[in-house]
């Protein structure tokens, strides 16, 4: 007996049926939310390395007369997008010996782009204009020491430092303390690693660098906040605007 097979014909119809009896199924009525960085107008969010921690001033200040605050402290981010952004919500989480979360205060500002945002514990003592204070803001003078930067999505922005090694840079020698910057030309390099950061270099510049640290305070505390840095090893300067 011959078994007569469908035509083409006859089979594209009833494909064509079949797709009619089972339409596509809906959108899901959960998913992933994604945060485009502008809602409500205000830009909030970034991508891995558009925001980086360029200095830490993690060994206090030291003012003129040799009086050391342990306590005086801050961190500087910069903003290495093609837009400007507003940090408020972003979390800075400050791992050694112990793990310590702070939040970006709310407020109006943003970073513009190639421009600063300088983070200090206080306001009382040899850094009077911070663009923010972030309260409570300290470091385990000694251990080892890891800042990393998350966006309001919690998106892991640049590390700066290591889990299980001492500061890479920067510190206190009984008679002036000095920061921890960025090698901000060091095209590859990364914040995790000992090469992308240096000592603050004490040089003469033709824009001064310190300027937003207490005169009373210039001659032994050694840092650039808000500023660009100074020179590294090579002798080259980072360039960029502040507030």
């Amino acid at each position: 007996m011959t078994q007569l097979l469908p035509s083409p014909k006859h089979l594209l119809a009833a494909l064509l049926a079949t797709a009619a009896c089972n339409p596509a199924p809906p959108e899901p009525e959960q998913g992933v939310l994604y945060r485009d960085g502008l809602e409500d107008g205000e830009p909030n969010s970034g991508e891995r390395g558009s925001i980086v921690i360029t200095e830490l001033m993690w060994s206090g200040s030291v003012d003129n007369n040799g009086n050391w605050d342990a306590e005086d402290v801050f961190i500087e981010l910069s903003n290495n997008s093609a837009r400007s952004v507003n940090v408020s919500g972003w979390q800075l989480q400050i791992e050694g010996t112990a793990v310590r979360t702070y939040l970006v205060p709310q407020s109006d500002l943003e970073i513009p782009v190639g421009g600063y945002l300088f983070l200090a514990a206080k306001s009382s003592g040899c850094f009077p204009e911070p663009d923010l204070i972030l309260e409570g803001l300290r470091f385990s003078f000694g251990d080892p020491l890891r800042v990393t930067l998350k966006d309001k999505d919690e998106r892991l922005m640049e590390p700066a430092g290591s889990r299980t090694a001492r500061p890479f840079a920067g510190g206190y020698d009984q008679f002036v303390s000095r920061s921890m910057e960025k090698a901000e030309l060091m095209f590859g390099a990364r914040g995790y690693q000992p090469k992308a950061w240096h000592y603050y270099t004490d040089t003469e510049v033709d824009v001064p660098n310190n300027d937003r640290i207490a005169e009373n305070c210039r001659e032994r505390t050694l840092a650039s906040p808000g500023r660009p840095n100074s020179p590294d090893y090579s002798g080259s300067f980072s360039s960029g605007e502040a507030f």
